[in-house]
């Protein structure tokens, strides 16, 4: 069990037999360790799949929004790391409380909970630490009951990006991969033309959908798939589509786990490292599912650091690995499979 759901364990006498809604758990049995009437909300995909089975289904929610739940005792949220998908939270969290309902923030203390008393602080007063334990902090402060209703459209930022060939409206939530902007490595991803093979393109890990809306204009003869762990990303992706009059089929994978038949190409500005970390296990591990899903001839085209070791990791497992642009900071890397 997680750390943090071990410290929300220590203190299950607060949960047990109340009606509890729980935000952003991490992918473990807390709800099975703790006898609540669990209410949870997750934007993970990963965690609604570990999910399944431990909670009964109308109890369990993927989406980009709160489920709007009546007679709630309390309210968790594990602190993400971004500290705007946690604003965007606690702003649909709050409004379902009632004066004096108390609101529990709990996470580790390199992801954000040092923050917690800053967070609570629009929605009531007497925000007090419980606990510290195994890196993490758990807090509780009740509500004044006063907090305005969730408008969507008051986080909502709508983007207008110029390319070289076209102009995307681009849709974007907070903690969505580069909210807000163009990050430089799609930029340079995009500034590369040549097509791409006809048939099934997968945009892996597409955040707001900026890579599939550009380049499914340019290759009318692909037929695009987008997949992404985050819930916000999924509905940002299909905002984005929808702006821009482009069709793809959009829908949430852990990695490659949702992913069925073979690709003809795949495209990717891929979530494979935090930082400057040189750990590249996920990156090979991707590297590696690629040789089973493209088809012989089939394009993988990512964008990355420059500093990342990819090349030998493609090489190894797809094909012969190709620079095709590069910058002060992030190289283009093609490779075809064999075939």
């Amino acid at each position: 069990m997680e750390n943090i759901s071990q410290i929300l364990e220590r203190s299950d006498e607060l949960f047990a037999g109340k009606r509890v809604l729980l935000v952003n758990p991490p992918a473990d049995d807390l709800v099975s360790s703790i006898d609540a009437d669990w209410q949870v909300w997750t934007w993970d995909w990963s965690v609604q799949r570990s999910l399944v089975g431990q909670i009964d289904e109308d109890k369990l929610s993927f989406s980009h929004l709160c489920p709007q739940i009546e007679g709630l005792d309390a309210a968790i949220l594990v602190v993400p790391k971004a500290l705007e998908r946690a604003e965007y939270a606690l702003a649909q969290i709050a409004p379902m409380l009632t004066a004096g309902c108390p609101l529990y923030l709990v996470g580790e203390k390199k992801g954000g909970i040092s923050r917690a008393e800053k967070l609570m602080q629009p929605y009531g007063s007497g925000a007090e630490k419980l606990d510290s334990a195994r890196h993490c902090q758990l807090w509780r402060m009740p509500v004044s009951g006063s907090a305005s209703p969730f408008d969507l459209a008051n986080w909502q930022r709508d983007v207008h990006i110029e390319l070289a060939d076209q102009s995307i409206d681009l849709v974007s939530l907070p903690g969505v991969f580069s909210h807000g902007r163009l990050d430089e490595g799609s930029q340079l991803l995009l500034e590369e033309l040549a097509p791409l093979p006809s048939g099934k393109v997968l945009d892996f890990g597409c955040g707001a959908g900026v890579l599939a809306t550009a380049l499914a204009r340019r290759n009318p003869g692909s037929r695009f798939e987008m997949v992404d762990v985050d819930a916000l990303a999924l509905y940002c992706a299909r905002q984005t589509l929808e702006r821009n009059g482009v069709e793809a089929e959009v829908y949430p994978s852990d990695g490659l786990s949702d992913v069925h038949g073979r690709l003809a190409a795949v495209v990717s500005n891929p979530p494979f490292h935090t930082g400057i970390k040189h750990d590249t296990s996920i990156a090979e591990r991707f590297f590696e599912q690629m040789t089973r899903h493209l088809l012989p001839g089939g394009e993988m085209r990512i964008v990355a650091n420059g500093f990342l070791r990819y090349p030998a990791l493609i090489e190894a497992h797809i094909g012969p690995c190709d620079v095709l642009r590069e910058n002060s900071r992030f190289k283009v890397y093609s490779a075809v499979a064999p075939g």
